[in-house]
């Protein structure tokens, strides 16, 4: 429009010359008319050359690096180089992980140029619009491209910038320290181990929670800014970005320890000296498996059995000491057996379950283990004790579980007694016993077995009986034998010599 008027101002002055010149001032009017002419001429053409140029478009962020959690302002910047105010029509087109308060389409009017008055050259106008974007949760890591368009008619203007989405990528498992896969003995130590990792390039403030299991309980130092209340331990720990090198983003990782013991009591009126237990744990919100444990203890039972009730004197016997753990928990398990008087040790023989290959070994009188160990068929005579006793330590393996249910261990001690001779009578009931401990625990007693050991008999009598018989019979032979043939030589002595 302007460029129309100018036009016809120019047009306009072109006639004038001629109605002026009939009033009589044709000088004037000409050097005004070559002044005129040739300004308008060249403001025409500089305002048509303005009117041309094309506008500038930049984009920028405050930072290339956008962190979960966080937002930053995204800086548009137009530039006018025109006389002339110039309506436009701005679109952002950004992820739609990125959410922005203001609207991401608008019109604007930038302003024209300033025109400098002395030179004539025209500056453009900067215009700058803002925009706050914030990351929404969720998602990886990834680098993304921003931009912008600037439309004016059929004219396109276009900027863009790049950014990096950084979030978090949190994982957490935990482990347990110490026992046997998973398996503790009461009053044993143990520790859980939380490892907290993060595979993102963001670091995050991640809260751990843990319920320990009824039955344990937490000793030592916990981890900086961890506190407890109960059984419920609570804490922040900052799971820092991944570090990210030539080779790749190693992930971190925060471990965290929490030291336990298994109470004494655990298993506290158990009947299976078995008892599995669990707690909680939660990392960022989310539940995470916990491992269990299983509180065992042996279970050891004793007995001391004879292959027969009655023997004679001289007669051999067998006992056999059977030791049998059906708990899930090996033990050390001491044995006393005392043999009674008038049984005499004439052997042993030492048996276990299959895949048992531990010695055992009689005590000597200081409760230390026999020089020689007796092995599965060796055969040996222990070391009694001063009253009689026999003293054992072996160890007994745990019960093992199989497909059919629980197997238990055993271990068999063979010991080959013979009779002596009763004292005084001719039969008498003798009495051997066994007491057993497990681990150092309370000694516990079995089953006495007795013994009717008699004398040899015959005919109701017994050797010595029929001894003295003998030699009396033999004597009393001898006896009649001597009066016989005194009354004999007596008989030929009257028939010699008869009497006068």
């Amino acid at each position: 429009m302007k460029k129309c008027c100018m036009m016809v101002l120019a047009a306009l002055l072109a006639i004038l010359p001629s109605a002026v010149g009939a009033q009589g001032l044709p000088g004037l009017l000409q050097a005004a008319q070559e002044g005129v002419g040739a300004g308008l001429t060249e403001g025409v053409r500089q305002a048509g050359l303005a009117l041309d140029s094309d506008l500038a478009l930049t984009l920028t962020v405050g930072e290339p690096r956008l962190m979960e959690g966080q937002s930053l302002t995204l800086t548009l910047t137009a530039e006018n180089p025109r006389p002339v105010d110039t309506p436009v029509t701005i679109e952002l087109n950004v992820p739609q992980r990125l959410s922005m308060a203001q609207p991401a389409s608008w019109q604007a009017v930038l302003p024209a140029a300033a025109i400098d008055a002395a030179s004539g050259t025209l500056t453009p106008s900067v215009t700058t619009f803002t925009r706050e974007l914030a990351l929404a949760p969720g998602g990886t890591s990834e680098q993304v491209t921003l931009e912008a368009e600037m439309s004016l008619g059929t004219r396109f203007y276009r900027a863009r910038t790049a950014l990096a989405l950084c979030v978090s990528d949190v994982s957490a498992q935990a482990a347990l320290l110490g026992g046997d896969d998973g398996r503790a003995r009461p009053g044993e130590a143990l520790a859980y181990r939380v490892e907290v990792t993060n595979a993102g390039l963001a670091d995050k403030d991640v809260a751990v929670e843990l319920i320990l299991p009824e039955g344990v309980t937490l000793t030592g130092a916990l981890p900086e800014g961890f506190s407890r209340v109960g059984s419920r331990v609570s804490g922040q720990v900052c799971a820092q970005a991944a570090r990210v090198d030539e080779a790749g983003a190693a992930a971190s990782l925060a471990a965290l320890e929490f030291p336990v013991t298994v109470d004494a009591d655990a298993l506290e009126g158990d009947e299976d000296a078995t008892r599995l237990l669990t707690g909680s744990l939660r990392v960022g919100g989310e539940r995470v498996a916990l491992p269990r444990v299983q509180v065992c203890a042996p279970q050891v039972t004793a007995k001391l059995i004879a292959d027969t009730d009655s023997l004679e004197a001289g007669e051999a016997a067998e006992l056999r000491i059977m030791v049998v753990n059906t708990g899930l928990a090996d033990a050390d398990v001491r044995l006393t057996c005392v043999l009674p008087k008038g049984l005499t040790l004439a052997g042993e023989e030492t048996e276990a379950t299959p895949g048992e290959l531990a010695a055992i070994a009689p005590e000597d009188d200081g409760g230390a283990p026999a020089a020689q160990a007796l092995s599965l068929t060796q055969t040996d005579a222990p070391r009694a004790q001063a009253d009689g006793s026999l003293l054992y330590t072996l160890h007994i393996d745990a019960a093992r579980e199989e497909e059919g249910g629980l197997c238990a261990a055993t271990r068999t001690i063979r010991l080959r007694v013979v009779a002596d001779e009763p004292q005084n009578f001719n039969e008498q009931i003798l009495g051997a016993s066994l007491a057993w401990s497990a681990d150092g625990g309370q000694t516990q007693l079995g089953e006495a077995v007795a013994l009717r050991v008699s004398r040899q008999m015959a005919l109701g009598l017994t050797r010595d009986e029929w001894n003295g018989i003998f030699w009396a019979g033999l004597l009393l032979t001898v006896t009649v034998a001597c009066l016989c043939a005194a009354v004999h030589s007596d008989s030929k002595r009257e028939d010699y010599y008869p009497c006068d």
